[in-house]
């Protein structure tokens, strides 16, 4: 009887989670699967869980959006309804302008045409600039609709992009567009025009890409625990407090996997209240896995770097070499309960707030609890990304945020008075950070295949259909993940 195919994804998170379903999918009982996670909760970087009192803390603020085929349909496939999970932006997102000091609704449509004519309509340019805008996307239409290669911009900002296309450089200076730079966290530097004309692509085909929904609850809760359940149920193996901390290879094949259990005392103490820090693994624990066949890598830029410290030859390989290049990012989240309510509803996110938290969300309508929860009148929650603001304290933060939303309709209440409880969230240590898309990047990113024959790569940083960071693209190098490791061994 032929011996089931062993593969072992490394990571819990979007990839590492559609890795392992897609191989049980498709292998059967042909295929083994084992999923090794750093911590007790899944979902990675777009997790949630309780703290010490039971209140619900995310990562960051999250968003499912239209564009996101791949990962509804594995939703679907676990049990998973998304729609009955979300609370629709209803296509609006609001915008801060400072130059006006109001806040202004960027507003999409079901019919592209009015959307188009939103756009062009909104109310924090001026006649001036909507009219130069109106040039500009006529002029670059062949770039924003993918009729023309877009990986050349890669080494090129957008804002240069913008200029050299003729957009107004007054444009550049409006909240409206810093917002599709803080989108990807790259506030204080610029991105590459590849990744941001890519986004967009995905974003602009009418009212079904467009419309994006927040969860009512937290995300591993609603979305990854039913998917792991699912794994369960298809015959895989999930491994809890497993952190990877080297490879062991021989020729071109990886043949040992060093796994510890991780150090996590006073973890979530740290995620909320103070610097996130690398995780170390308590002494005695690694021991070497060699039980599989295959080894999928679905971890951020910065664990897959730790994995072979020291490893001079692994680091010569040059797609490896290459990725040493790659910068991260430390994402920033505030969450604040607040006794008074925000007296006018907003739809969506506010975004264009002074950073480092550029956006900011009222959950209290939102996820499930909150809303009926006396207690609280708000649940805020601010996301951004904490380079160049490291110096600022959590009180410091606290405040900084509570005076941005002052020149907000509907905030007026909202005081350090009425702060029943707030939670910071820094993740400066790898397994939280985000991969910075600066100019240049493209050519520094591995693919799913690497050098060594029964090693593959997944996640948002890996070269995938998207090449953007969401959750999305992770879901979608996953799957490319797992049909790579499926036609290796059918090929071996």
């Amino acid at each position: 009887m032929t011996r089931p195919f062993r593969v072992t994804v490394v990571g819990g998170g979007p990839a590492g989670l559609a890795a392992a379903a897609r191989l049980l999918e498709q292998g059967g009982a042909s295929v083994k699967v084992r999923l090794l996670t750093l911590g007790h909760h899944l979902g990675g970087k777009a997790s949630s869980w309780r703290d010490g009192e039971g209140r619900l803390i995310d990562h960051g603020q999250h968003v499912v959006v239209g564009f996101y085929r791949e990962m509804k349909a594995l939703l679907r496939r676990a049990g998973v309804e998304p729609k009955q999970h979300l609370w629709s932006n209803q296509g609006h997102t609001y915008i801060y302008e400072d130059r006006d000091q109001k806040v202004h609704d960027l507003a999409l449509h079901r019919n592209p045409l009015l959307t188009l004519a939103a756009t062009a309509g909104y109310t924090g340019f001026t006649a001036s600039e909507i009219a130069g805008i109106t040039a500009f996307v006529l002029r670059t239409a062949a770039s924003w609709t993918q009729l023309e290669s877009l990986e050349g911009f890669d080494d090129m900002c957008f804002s240069a992009w913008c200029l050299e296309n003729g957009l107004p450089e007054s444009v550049l200076r409006t909240n409206a567009f810093r917002v599709s730079r803080d989108g990807q966290l790259n506030y204080p530097g610029e991105i590459s025009a590849y990744q941001l004309l890519k986004a967009l692509s995905a974003f602009d085909r009418g009212w079904e890409t467009c419309e994006y929904g927040f969860p009512d609850g937290g995300m591993t809760d609603r979305f990854w625990d039913p998917i792991g359940a699912y794994l369960t149920r298809l015959g895989g193996e999930l491994r809890f407090f497993q952190q990877a901390v080297g490879l062991e290879r021989a020729g071109k094949r990886v043949t040992g996997l060093r796994v510890g259990e991780p150090d996590s005392s006073g973890h979530h103490e740290q995620d909320q209240r103070g610097p996130q820090r690398a995780l170390e693994v308590k002494k005695g624990s690694v021991r070497v896995a060699t039980d599989f066949d295959a080894l999928i890598l679905a971890v951020p830029e910065g664990c897959f770097r730790r994995l072979c410290e020291g490893d001079d030859e692994f680091w010569s390989l040059p797609p490896f070499e290459r990725m040493r290049a790659l910068r991260s990012v430390p994402p920033l989240g505030l969450q604040i309960w607040h006794r008074a309510p925000v007296t006018k509803q907003y739809q969506s996110i506010i975004a264009g707030l002074p950073p480092p938290l550029s956006f900011v969300i009222d959950n209290k309508p939102v996820v499930r609890e909150f809303r009926d929860d006396p207690r609280y009148g708000s649940v805020l929650y601010f996301v951004g990304q904490e380079a160049g603001f490291e110096g600022l304290d959590d009180e410091a933060l606290l405040e900084r945020c509570l005076a941005s939303l002052r020149p907000l309709p509907g905030f007026e209440q909202i005081d350090r008075a009425g702060v029943l409880h707030f939670a910071v969230m820094r993740n400066r240590g790898p397994q939280g950070r985000y991969w910075y898309t600066e100019p240049g990047t493209l050519q520094l990113r591995p693919t799913t295949v690497t050098p060594l024959d029964n090693l593959f790569l997944a996640g948002d940083w890996i070269r995938n259909e998207l090449d953007f960071p969401c959750m999305e693209g992770a879901v979608r190098s996953g799957l490319a993940a797992a049909d790579a490791a499926l036609e290796w061994r059918a090929s071996a």
